[in-house]
This record gives structure tokens, sequence and C-alpha cells, in this order.
């Protein structure tokens, strides 16, 4: 190893001080490109519709607001994307120089540059061949071609299995047939903090209860306790599985292996070959756990099935679900010493909550408040159920 003179650095900043005295910036407007265009398609026999999303390249001449809550009808602008309106989008059948024109979704009078083919319209197929043809409102063209992994003879769509699973000791293990023309499979779990995906080369797969999702910060559990949550597995296409195993250099812009011509992205197809709804529990050991029952001020019954997360962590994560009558919903939350937070979901995210209740255990007893985001509804008291 070289080490450096002690005079190496006083010796250089004479003259960069000289330099720099000697200079005088001025200010150089450069002129921002034209947008490009960019296609997020991915084809499915199974689905009700197919969907097929535009969007600008951002070239800094719109201010993007990223501070929108996601909606799947507003998937481009929600996600801080700059929505393509008014685009003429087909897909064509091999051999069909016509296709289907997509229609674009309009939420609360606004375009939204997501365009859907409903299956009614174009039945996809397995094994075969489809075009998209994209052409702009400003007269760009963008097209891409994909082939539909086959389906193994007499195999129908993949219909969903219950699949129950205790977090701490089970294992779930997964085994389908081989499919000849797809590039990869990909194994996918929904969860409250966002989808587990996986590309696998094998025809079996198999997940631990206690599995950490590596794509969330904090690397929680993938399966809570509570949660029925959905995992598919796919055969994918070869456009599929370059786009999604490729990265996109955000100052270069390389890196991403685009499968669509005249712009960038993903034009593509998977094949949906096992479906399970994952019915997840744990072992009950903490004081919280258990089943909580109480009742609304209007006297309906409500009742709390909580599991907390085994940790030593001063706050313990809770996972169960509510159900208030007829009507059952996901919670989330924490526990802190006796101070119990949960969240109340109306939907399978933690972006769907809708309500906090807060509370304090005591024995066989939890009392506390719910808060939705306009007022409160009051006090609460949950008694253990036998």
């Amino acid at each position: 190893m070289v080490t450096p003179r002690p005079w190496t650095v006083g010796a250089l900043a004479t003259p960069l001080v000289a330099l720099l005295a000697g200079c005088e910036l001025g200010s150089v407007t450069v002129v921002s490109p034209t947008p490009g265009v960019v296609v997020h398609a991915v084809l499915n026999p199974d689905a009700a519709e197919q969907v097929i999303l535009l969007e600008e390249t951002q070239v800094g001449r719109i201010d993007i607001n990223d501070g929108l809550r996601y909606t799947p009808l507003e998937p481009v602008r929600t996600a801080g994307g700059i929505p393509l309106s008014d685009a003429d989008v087909r897909l064509l059948p091999d051999g069909d120089t016509a296709g289907v024109r997509a229609t674009e979704t309009v939420v609360s009078g606004r375009k939204t540059g997501r365009y859907v083919v409903p299956q009614a319209a174009l039945a996809v197929l397995p094994g075969r061949r489809y075009r998209l043809r994209v052409r702009t409102a400003a007269g760009a063209v963008v097209t891409g071609t994909t082939t539909v992994p086959t389906a193994n003879p007499g195999q129908p769509a993949a219909a969903p299995v219950a699949a129950p699973l205790v977090r701490g000791t089970d294992t779930l293990r997964l085994a389908w047939g081989t499919v000849a023309d797809a590039a990869i499979y990909g194994i996918r779990v929904e969860t409250p903090e966002g989808p587990w995906f996986l590309f696998s080369d094998s025809t079996r797969f198999a997940l631990a209860g206690g599995l950490r999702n590596f794509f969330v910060p904090g690397l929680p559990y993938v399966f809570y306790p509570g949660f029925t949550q959905p995992l598919a597995v796919i055969a994918a296409d070869r456009n599929f599985y370059d786009y999604n195993r490729s990265g996109n250099d955000p100052f270069g812009g390389s890196g991403l292996i685009s499968s669509v011509q005249g712009g960038i992205g993903l034009f593509g197809s998977v094949r949906v070959l096992v479906r399970r709804d994952v019915a997840v529990t744990d072992v009950r050991r903490a004081p919280v756990e258990g089943t909580w029952t109480g009742a609304t001020f209007a006297g309906a019954p409500v009742s709390l099935a909580l599991w907390r997360e085994a940790t030593p962590a001063a706050a313990a994560q809770l996972s169960g679900r509510q159900r208030t009558g007829a009507t059952e919903r996901y919670v989330l939350g924490s526990q802190r010493g006796d101070t119990v937070r949960l969240a109340v979901l109306t939907g399978f995210s933690r972006a769907d909550t809708v309500s906090l209740f807060t509370g304090r255990l005591a024995g066989d007893s939890i009392a506390g408040t719910y808060s939705t985001r306009f007022a409160t509804d009051g006090a609460r008291v949950f008694r253990r159920a036998p």
C-alpha cells in the first residue's frame, strides 16, 4: 500500500483556488426532451380483463405529486406517474390485422392512462401469440409481441385451494407440472405490506411459515396470523422474466430489458398454475392472544381474534381479525407493555386503515376507544372469550 505524501493536498489546492477565482460561472438553459412512451401490460388468460398501462417518461416538465394514496383504477397518477391518455390501444391475436381496441378508464372525470380489454371482447388463450399496438395522440407508435405460456393437456384454470398454515411450525410445500415454453416460474404471496415475489426454475417450492419479506423495510413476516393470504404460482414468458430481473439506472436509463419497440416497458404474459388461499394462524402464548368479545353502542356483537409476534422487542406486532355483526375485517397493530393499538382495515393492505383502536390490557379485559378519521366511536370493553 502506498501512503499519500502530506503535501499532496496543499500542493493541489493552491492552483485550484486560483483557477476558480479566475472563472466566472454562467448559466446554461437545457431544453427538456420530448417525453417518451412507457408501457406496462401482462396478459393473463384467467383475468376478467386485460389491462394496459400507458404513461410518459418524466422529463421535468410536470411537477409530480408523490403523496397520493394508490388506487388500482388510477394506478399511474397515484403511483407518481404521468398518464398517457387518448391513445389508440389494440390487442391483436396472431393473424388479426384489426385487433380489439382497449377502452381507457375514467375516474371522476379524469382520464387515467389505464386501458382495458374485457374477456368478453377478447378471450386470451394459452399457447397463442398476441401483438400490442399503441398509437398515441401525438402520433407515436409502440408495438410488442408475446406468446402466452401453454397450458398442460387437460389443465383447467387454477382454482383457489384452502391451505391452513401455522406460522411458527408449518412449511407450505408447492408442486406443479412443467410448462415447456415457460421462461421461468414465479411465486407470489399477497401481504398487508405489499407482495412477496420470487422467481424459480424448479417445479417445487417450500415456504417456511417464518419467512421474512425482504422487499419491505424492517423485514416483516410474509404470513400474518388471522389473515387469509392469496398465493399464486405462475408460468411466465421471456418478456416478463427479462423485464423483472433487470434494473434501471436512474441516471443513464440503461439496464432495463424492454420488450416493446418505439417506447420502453413490458408487454408479456403469464399463466397461473397454482392458487392457494393461505389461512394463517399461530400457536398462542401471550396474554393478549385469543378471542375477545364485546358489543357496539347499538348492541351488535363484536369479536377480536388476536395473535402476537413472538419477539422480545419492546413493541410486539399484533395481527388478526375483527367481526362486527356479519362484517369481518383484518386488523394490524402492536403491544407495548399493557397498551394495545390496532388498525382496522377495510381491505387487505395496511393502507386500507379505516379506524384505530387504543386500549389497555388488564387481566381478562381490554378497554379502550375507537377513533375514525372523522370522530371517535367512544369506549369499548372486550372480555376474553372462554
